[in-house]
């Protein structure tokens, strides 16, 4: 497996990671997710999302808004892309939005005849001791699940869409 040139996220916020193997391309894979309308379709049931920026491929500096929600709660969230190095990393930032900090990092390597989409978040919910021992217990394993949906999502938007690839020997 190729090892990423970036640094990991360490901090005192909470972190997740959630990596899988995709039978495409690394370059197909970085485009399906720089590509802005995919947001809506990687949203797992249950969620709403609405873009409320224009959805365009997602450049360096580049800010997204969107509306997010779950049942009939929904907020505005703002975003800017802050590391851009295709087809190996897209970071984007959270200005504002439910997150007290909330910072994601889509990784792209090649792997096999394929190649591996890692995200890695670090988020702060609620700044306090017990606060982050709450976060750790409850908003952590949603944001991991929500994470390992969009996987299985991509997965089959990427066969839908026929995007390049072998198609045997790796999944």
């Amino acid at each position: 497996m190729e090892t990423s040139p970036y640094h990991e996220l360490r901090s005192t916020m909470t972190r997740i990671r959630h990596s899988s193997v995709f039978p495409c391309s690394a370059e197909a894979l970085f485009d399906f997710h720089r590509n802005a309308e995919n947001l809506g379709r990687l949203s797992p049931p249950g969620q709403t999302f609405r873009m409320l920026s224009e959805a365009k491929a997602t450049e360096m500096g580049d800010l997204q808004r969107f509306e997010i929600g779950l049942g009939p709660l929904t907020t505005q969230w703002l975003a800017e892309v802050t590391m851009f190095d295709p087809p190996r990393l897209l970071e984007d930032v959270q200005l504002s939005g439910p997150f007290r900090r909330w910072r994601h990092q889509h990784q792209v390597a090649t792997e096999g005849g394929g190649s591996r989409l890692t995200d890695v978040v670090a988020f702060r919910l609620i700044p306090t001791f017990p606060g982050e021992f709450l976060e750790y217990l409850l908003v952590r394993p949603v944001v991991l699940a929500m994470f390992a949906w969009r996987h299985r999502k991509t997965r089959q938007l990427l066969a839908e869409l026929a995007i390049d690839g072998p198609r045997s020997g790796v999944g």
